[in-house]
């Protein structure tokens, strides 16, 4: 855990400085976008989702298309499992972690640019509370994000045949991408309180009626119909826990924060909607959280990037020391939780493995055990 806290201080300390001298410094910036890549570039046997890309990556590389196809493996969607077998025809995988990691650093690099925010600042709160659950935990996904992010820079420039373009080709990394599609139609829209009570309140009553509707058979005709069964059974939650009320609330806080800026630019829009959109799967969905986890992973980097703006404009200390404590006591719930026994220890493929030789054998154990304390909760 004390190598997580250490890339922890560095980049919040990176941000604190530049906040203090109220300017981007540039050494400060490229040194955090080179923790974040090699961070989660590097890693060797860790994180949630090592073990079944490494497996799905090496049966590309070995057996070619039919490989992928074992039912030992997730259905992968067709962009991701073409990048891999192109990609094992020439590297193996841990060099594609490592460019998998510095694709996102970098597409996230350019978007705080295009957002006039410090790259320090977007880092710290990113990997304060979804780097570990991304970078480390959902490959295609994060690729799947790093094309999204593109697609809303290109609709900035008033690009947007070429946005949408983009948001189809993260889809082909992963199908969830196409749920951000209301977000990119709403940006035009201006979004009122209002108009955002009423949403939530009729989306609530909406999903709840289908899901009764799902529970009790009367939907079992619909060509849909297995996939609601299948959230139903495998990824529901009976209750919501105490740090997921604490987490909405505080969402809730900054949408009202947000709420009372009179900016309607397009930067304003689109920090509105996508929060909104988060407390939307938050409030209306919340027995799935693998649902509204994901939409997390795309408003804290928005979130992000308005916050470091916010606080280097204001050159505020008491502002990033608040926000740092706030976030170590979301990085600590994540490392703490029993669930996540396969972050912890770190370990290093260029140390660990090729320099010492001293990396543990006990990785494979340790995922499995991870992904069955996963199953428990969710069954509780």
């Amino acid at each position: 855990m004390t190598l997580y806290l250490a890339v922890f201080f560095i980049l919040w300390g990176l941000f604190f400085v530049s906040t203090i001298k109220g300017e981007l410094v540039v050494p400060f910036e490229y040194l955090a976008l080179a923790i974040f890549i090699v961070f989660a570039g590097q890693r060797f046997e860790t994180g949630n989702d090592w073990l079944t890309y490494r497996d799905h990556y090496l049966a590309l590389q070995l057996y070619g298309f039919s490989g992928g196809d074992s039912p030992q493996f997730p259905a992968f969607e067709p962009l991701y499992v073409l990048t891999v077998w192109l990609f094992s025809r020439v590297a193996d995988f841990q060099t594609f972690l490592l460019v998998v990691a510095a694709v996102n650093g970098l597409v996230l690099y350019r978007f705080a640019k295009a957002w006039g925010a410090s790259f320090c600042g977007l880092a710290a709160i990113y990997y304060s509370w979804v780097y570990l659950a991304t970078q480390m935990a959902t490959t295609r996904y994060s690729l799947a994000m790093s094309f999204v992010l593109l697609a809303l820079m290109f609709i900035a420039q008033h690009r947007k045949w070429l946005g949408y373009l983009l948001i189809f080709v993260a889809a082909g990394f992963h199908f969830f991408s196409l749920a951000f599609l209301p977000v990119i139609f709403l940006l035009n829209r201006r979004l009122t309180l209002r108009l955002a009570i009423l949403t939530l309140v009729i989306g609530f009553l909406f999903v709840h009626v289908i899901l009764a509707a799902a529970s009790s058979g009367m939907m079992d005709s619909l060509p849909f119909s297995e996939k609601i069964v299948f959230y139903l059974d495998e990824a529901t939650v009976k209750q919501v826990s105490a740090g997921s009320i604490g987490y909405i609330l505080l969402n809730l806080a900054f949408f009202v924060w947000i709420m009372r800026d009179s900016d309607d630019d397009d930067k304003a829009r689109l920090v509105k909607w996508s929060v909104f959109y988060l407390l939307f799967f938050q409030v209306v969905a919340w027995m799935l959280p693998v649902f509204w986890n994901r939409v997390q992973i795309f408003a804290v980097v928005i979130q992000a990037c308005t916050l470091s703006k916010y606080f280097m404009d204001r050159r505020n200390a008491l502002f990033v020391l608040a926000g740092a404590m706030i976030s170590m006591a979301a990085l600590l719930k994540f490392l703490m939780d029993p669930a996540f026994i396969s972050y912890v220890p770190y370990q290093s493929y260029w140390v660990d493995k090729v320099m010492m030789d001293a990396a543990r054998d006990d990785g494979e154990l340790r995922f499995v055990e991870a992904i069955e304390r996963n199953k428990t909760r969710t069954s509780n």
